[in-house]
């Protein structure tokens, strides 16, 4: 666990050198309830914030230097019983982010009682190299890995992480994105994760208000016993995007 706490520390001290940037803000949420023959409330909300500039510190000179931070939770009840609780964080540092090549130091952590996990941090290292058609890209990564199932003791592997992404903008207003993760653990391809995002985000008329829509599959190879394998989300809800430009 200590070892996770100094790669965080590193990662969001490098967003703390000083940056000419242009900031995103972004701020998700979606609620229902039910009530009557049952009690059934739900509730989500998801927030981006991303930093992007030049760092200049000294001899310290970087270029097209993106730091971003995707924080994201949800909750449901049922009859005022926890019925569905998981959150999900990324923190992200990509240097010459818009850039052919881009390096980039990566950290998530993520929790989810319908599968049974308790938590899992993931640190790692990659680099992003954009291909083909505009907004295409393949991104990979060398990730630790420190997890725990409900039941289980506190497990410990290395994986490898490729993604394959590809963002289109077909009429004004209009962007989807779709995103495809296959992480196999290393040296044990029978063992892995697969996640497919298809996101489309819709703006409206109002200024910085848009319709999110997104669907995410989720696939455990090796899920604890009692656990499906896979799992599919779909969201509707509205988001409030700002972006500031300090210069």
């Amino acid at each position: 666990m200590r070892k996770f706490k100094q790669y965080l520390i590193g990662i969001i001290l490098i967003q703390s050198i000083g940056m000419g940037t242009d900031i995103t803000n972004r701020l998700g949420a979606s609620y229902y309830e039910y009530g009557g023959n049952y009690e059934y409330s739900y509730y989500n909300l998801s927030w981006y914030y991303g930093i992007i500039g030049d760092i200049n510190k000294g001899s310290l000179q970087l270029p097209d230097t993106e730091f971003s931070i995707y924080l994201s939770t949800s909750k449901s009840t049922y009859y005022g019983f926890m019925y569905t609780n998981d959150a999900n964080l990324v923190l992200k540092t990509d240097l010459f982010a818009n850039q052919k090549f881009s390096p980039f130091l990566i950290f998530q952590w993520t929790f989810d009682s319908t599968t049974a996990l308790d938590y899992r941090y993931n640190p790692g290292v990659g680099g992003k190299v954009r291909l083909g058609p505009p907004g295409f890209s393949i991104s990979y990564a060398f990730l630790g890995e420190y997890y725990k199932y409900t039941g289980y003791e506190q497990g410990e592997l290395l994986r490898h992480s490729i993604r394959p992404k590809l963002k289109l903008y077909p009429i004004d207003g209009i962007e989807i994105v779709e995103e495809l993760y296959y992480k196999p653990e290393n040296g044990n391809f029978d063992n892995y994760l697969i996640e497919n995002i298809l996101s489309i985000s819709i703006d409206t008329v109002i200024p910085g208000i848009a319709i999110s829509f997104q669907h995410t599959y989720n696939l455990n190879s090796l899920p604890p016993l009692g656990y499906k394998r896979r799992r599919h989300i779909l969201f509707c809800g509205y988001f409030c995007r700002i972006i500031v430009d300090p210069k």
